[in-house]
């Protein structure tokens, strides 16, 4: 590209921020919300009929359940069947962006195609060279969990992360303690816990997954929906991760039911935001995933640097600065980098005070000031 190229774009992106941030937002608080390595083919066209006809390479113990309960004639209708939270109450009142089969894509900027490096692209804005794999080590950036609380001066309680990966307790945030972390099999500490929290506390220990280092995700969201009501965080972050265990393991089955279970907690969450006069029409809902997956019978239950398909997420943003568009078709494309600055935005926060070299904030996901019914 000439150079009178890029100076122009440059100059184009800096109006768009300029106009953003001059626009009075609506949004007072943000809910980020990721489910791990969810692909873009179950979140829009239902269960895989590929993957549902191969038993052997699925690993669906009974097929046939499976099939009745979750299979439709059309794409529409599956994913409605498998997501009906999201599709009936959530998207018709954002984007939804990553329908590839509708001309809309979302990529990642790392090449590592792994849970870290997504996740460290999704918090400070851009690929770390030192996150590689998923080595439990401090995150090198400042995160927008960070960002946030020391701009908006918050105590720490009002910026939290409940994750259901214990890794989470480095990726979150640069420094130790500078925002609330709960991952893995961790307990609650005793100046936090609630009289509510103490049953799902105690149960993540007696209720063991599969997984040394992941918990199930419904103690994951308990726990969290728990926190928000009692410390009202401006910004929360959810991660929940058996969508990809699941898989990982070779349990198709297993994984659309903890796809149907995300779908159960975003209507929890939701219900109860509506419910608290803090937080109605004045919370925007940020989705996404750190990875994609495999498209095939044989690498479905894979990623990597090495596998196709990979590199393709989605991102969906439900809110009061968000239009009512629903899913977006024949878009530019939008990559994983760009969801800090975004959400920096939507607190009316620069983006530049990110890294250089971040991502820009979605204009798409910022285009209303109208509030929703």
């Amino acid at each position: 590209m000439l150079n009178h190229q890029k100076l122009a774009i440059a100059f184009l992106l800096s109006l768009a921020a300029s106009s953003l941030s001059a626009r009075e937002l609506k949004t007072r608080n943000v809910v980020l919300i990721t489910a791990d390595g969810l692909r873009h083919q179950e979140l829009f066209t239902g269960v895989d009929p590929i993957l549902l006809d191969d038993k052997k390479g699925s690993g669906i113990q009974n097929v046939e359940s499976l099939r009745e309960r979750y299979w439709r004639d059309t794409p529409d209708e599956r994913r409605e069947t498998l997501l009906p939270f999201f599709w009936g109450t959530l998207a018709p009142r954002g984007i939804v962006l990553g329908n590839i089969g509708r001309g809309s894509r979302v990529h990642l900027t790392n090449p590592h195609r792994v849970s870290y490096p997504g996740y460290a692209e999704i918090l400070t804005g851009r690929a770390q060279e030192a996150i590689r794999d998923n080595s439990p080590v401090r995150n090198p950036s400042e995160t927008v969990l960070e960002i946030v609380r020391r701009n908006l001066d918050l105590d720490q309680k009002r910026v939290a992360a409940f994750a259901s990966w214990s890794v989470f307790d480095f990726i979150t945030a640069r420094e130790e303690g500078a925002i609330f972390s709960n991952a893995g099999y961790e307990a609650m500490p005793k100046d936090v816990l609630t009289p509510a929290m103490e049953p799902l506390n105690r149960l993540q220990f007696n209720m063991m997954t599969p997984w040394d280092t992941v918990r199930f995700d419904s103690v994951t969201s308990g726990l969290a929906l728990e926190y928000l009501k009692t410390y009202r965080p401006r910004l929360l972050y959810l991660a929940l991760g058996e969508t990809d265990d699941w898989a990982h393991d070779r349990r198709y089955d297993r994984t659309i039911r903890a796809v149907r279970l995300f779908d159960d907690a975003l209507r929890e969450l939701w219900n109860l935001l509506q419910s608290l006069p803090e937080y109605r029409d004045k919370t925007t809902l940020v989705l996404s995933t750190d990875h994609g997956r495999g498209r095939t019978t044989k690498d479905w239950t894979s990623h990597g640097s090495d596998v196709e398909g990979s590199d393709e997420i989605w991102i969906a943003f439900i809110g009061p600065d968000t239009p009512d568009r629903g899913e977006v078709a024949h878009s530019e494309v939008f990559t994983q980098n760009q969801i800090a600055a975004t959400v920096l935005t939507l607190f009316s926060l620069e983006p530049e005070e990110l890294a250089h070299g971040s991502g820009s904030p979605i204009p798409l996901a910022l285009e209303s000031g109208e509030a929703h019914d």
